[in-house]
C-alpha cells in the first residue's frame, strides 16, 4: 500500500495472513480428521486476520512496521511499554507456527519423527510418542485459561515441554509466561518465579527454540468441538501432525 505525502510517495506495510501449504483445500474441505471448513476458518483465517490487522495498526510508522511477527515479538518482549504490540506479534507467530505443522490425517499418518528427534524424546524419559502425548494432555489439564504448550530445544540441545500461558512466547525464557501469576499463587509457584527471575537476570537461560506447538486457546477448537471439547481436539490434532515439518525444525549438525 502506498500513501502520498506532498510530493513524496511512501510505502506502508500491511501485515497479512500467510498462505499455508494446502490452504485452498483446507478452506473448501477443512483439515481431514481435525477441522471442518468452518472450524479452519475460525481457528486460522479469521483469527489470524484479526491478529495481523491489529499488528498493522499498532506498528505503522514505527520501527516494527517492516518486521515480521517473529522479529517484532523479539523486539518487544523486553519492552514493558510495548506489551500490546508483543501480544499480537506473539499470537500471530504462535498460531502460524502451529498451523504450519498440520496436515490431513491420511497424510500425517505417512510421517514419523526422525531417529534424531525420537532419540531426544527418549532422553526426556518418554519411551514412545504416546507417553509424550499423555504428558501434553496432563499439562493441558493444568492450564485453566488460554495458552500454548511447546516442545522446545534448550541451548544444550536437550528437549523439554513448557506451558506458555496467554500470549507467552517459547523463544525468550523471561517471557514464556510458564507461570500464571494472575491472582493468588502458592509457595511453590513463588519459588519457581524467583528461580526464573534469577535465571533471566544472570542470562543463564535466555532462550529456547520451539520444535512442536499445541494451541490451547478456545478459538482453536470451539467451532468444531464445543466449549468442553479440548480433549477430543487434542487427540485429533496429535493425529494431524506432519512430522516431516517438525523434524525440519530440529537443529542438526
Amino acid at each position: 500500500m502506498f500513501k502520498r505525502t506532498g510530493l513524496r510517495i511512501t510505502k506502508r506495510l500491511i501485515h497479512d495472513v500467510p498462505k499455508l501449504k494446502g490452504q485452498y483445500k483446507y478452506e473448501t474441505s477443512g483439515i481431514e480428521g481435525l477441522y471442518s471448513p468452518e472450524g479452519f476458518k475460525g481457528a486460522w483465517t479469521d483469527y489470524q486476520k484479526f491478529l495481523t490487522m491489529n499488528l498493522t495498526l499498532l506498528t505503522n510508522g514505527t520501527e516494527n512496521e517492516f518486521k515480521s511477527p517473529y522479529q517484532i515479538l523479539l523486539n518487544t518482549a523486553k519492552q514493558t511499554t510495548e506489551q500490546h504490540i508483543f501480544h499480537y506479534a506473539s499470537q500471530a507467530h504462535n498460531n502460524h507456527f502451529v498451523f504450519q505443522q498440520l496436515t490431513n490425517k491420511s497424510e500425517a499418518s505417512k510421517t514419523q519423527p526422525s531417529r534424531n528427534l525420537m532419540g531426544r524424546i527418549n532422553d526426556m524419559g518418554f519411551k514412545n510418542l504416546q507417553e509424550l502425548y499423555d504428558q501434553i494432555v496432563k499439562l493441558s489439564e493444568t492450564m485453566n485459561g488460554q495458552g500454548w504448550i511447546f516442545l522446545v530445544e534448550n541451548p544444550d540441545k536437550s528437549l523439554k515441554l513448557i506451558q506458555c500461558n496467554n500470549d507467552g512466547t517459547p523463544y525468550f525464557y523471561g517471557k514464556n509466561q510458564s507461570l500464571d501469576l494472575n491472582g493468588g499463587i502458592s509457595e511453590q509457584t513463588y519459588e519457581k518465579y524467583l528461580e526464573l527471575k534469577n535465571q533471566v537476570e544472570e542470562n543463564s537461560r535466555d532462550f529456547t527454540l520451539p520444535i512442536l506447538g499445541i494451541n490451547l486457546w478456545d478459538h482453536a477448537y470451539i467451532n468444531d468441538y464445543g466449549i468442553n471439547g479440548r480433549e477430543e481436539y487434542l487427540k485429533n490434532l496429535w493425529s494431524s501432525l506432519n512430522w516431516d515439518v517438525i523434524n525440519g525444525r530440529l537443529f542438526e549438525l
